[in-house]
């Protein structure tokens, strides 16, 4: 009898039912995407990092935000070489610009290309290396997403770099490469960069050339590539808090919707309630009524915000160059909040529908 009374009062009222539902929908869409593209950003870094054949990162500061500044002097690439286990070091400048979609930043880099190749082993696939001073290389996704051509022309700095050359296996954290020298010049700070990546001659021993770098240079950071996805996993702070934000926000969002909707039902469905007193339901019986229907209302929400989610996920991997990434641990998440939340919301609804008095509300 209660799941046919929660089913007649559902299909009885459509529009306020689906729009209770897009209420938990939009939550659940807000979180899994949101999250999946922190997520997916974080590991697709993470991963191009590691393609590197490199085993060790030189920096001044590390950090895993860094990108616009030129800090390092570039004399640090020859010192490192002359430190025991280095088999070689190769500069590389970063700079973040906001992205040319409108999501986010992204970031460029400038390479000398000869020991950038050396030591990230990559080849170009078609074209020429960065020759002239505003050449370029980008590797496939960028020609994908971008939908360019070698030897057309990309607006970066305000200026028109002309792609030369697409380069494979994804290695750095940047799609698109200049020349370090122009990148320099552009950002007015001559013989600097951002690190160095250092091949080690036996890269079992890369933690004793690591110790040696660090006493030989010190004041500087030493960062082990291998462990850049255990770095990028545990996120940047200032994220880890926008996705409480976020999920603070969808809770927030459901309870909501699901409070304004089971309210209104209750003052609008009193007379049907008193009926139902008066044949014998108890208070604990209309609450558990009402938080049926709630929760029934929360998980077709739920289930239209994995939809949803799934299609902007795919929309965003087909137009950009972003990969978020759905997790099955946050599907579970969005699934408990998205359920949690409509229990909630109903929560004060059903309590003032359980008090109300048969005799009054019959007599209205």
């Amino acid at each position: 009898m209660l799941f046919q009374l929660v089913w007649s009062n559902l299909r009885h009222r459509p529009v306020r039912t689906a729009l209770s539902a897009f209420g938990v929908a939009l939550a659940v869409t807000l979180i899994l995407v949101n999250v999946g593209l922190v997520n997916g950003s974080q590991r697709g870094r993470a991963q191009r990092e590691t393609n590197v054949r490199a085993e060790l990162m030189f920096w001044r500061d590390f950090n895993l935000t860094s990108t616009s500044a030129l800090v390092m002097p570039i004399q640090y690439t020859d010192r490192l070489r002359q430190i025991a286990g280095v088999a070689d070091a190769a500069p590389v400048g970063q700079y973040l610009k906001p992205s040319d979609y409108g999501i986010g930043v992204e970031i460029i880099e400038g390479i000398e290309w000869e020991s950038y190749q050396r030591l990230t082993g990559i080849r170009l696939q078609a074209g020429t290396p960065p020759v002239e001073e505003y050449d370029a290389i980008v590797d496939a996704e960028f020609i994908r997403t971008r939908r360019v051509a070698i030897g057309d022309t990309v607006m970066v700095f305000e200026r028109p770099f002309r792609i030369t050359g697409v380069y494979v296996p994804e290695a750095g954290t940047a799609r698109f490469k200049m020349q370090l020298a122009t990148m320099q010049k552009l950002l007015a700070a001559p013989e600097r960069c951002t690190f160095i990546y250092v091949k080690c001659t036996n890269p079992a021993e890369q933690e004793a050339v690591a110790a040696h770098i660090v006493e030989e240079l010190p004041d500087n950071t030493v960062i082990f590539i291998r462990d850049l996805p255990a770095a990028y996993e545990q996120g940047i702070p200032a994220l880890n808090t926008f996705l409480k934000l976020v999920i603070g926000l969808a809770v927030a969002v459901g309870i909501t919707f699901v409070f304004l909707t089971m309210y209104t039902t209750i003052a609008e469905r009193k007379r049907d309630i008193g009926i139902l007193k008066s044949l014998g339901a108890s208070p604990w019986w209309i609450i558990r009524a009402i938080e049926a229907e709630a929760l029934f209302v929360g998980l077709l929400g739920l289930l239209l915000g994995i939809g949803a989610a799934y299609l902007a996920v795919a929309g965003i991997t087909a137009f950009t160059a972003l990969r978020p990434e759905i997790e099955l641990r946050w599907l579970g998440l969005a699934a408990l909040i998205s359920l949690l939340s409509t229990a909630l919301g109903a929560l004060y609804p059903a309590w003032r529908a359980a008090r109300l008095d048969p005799v009054e509300t019959l007599a209205e």
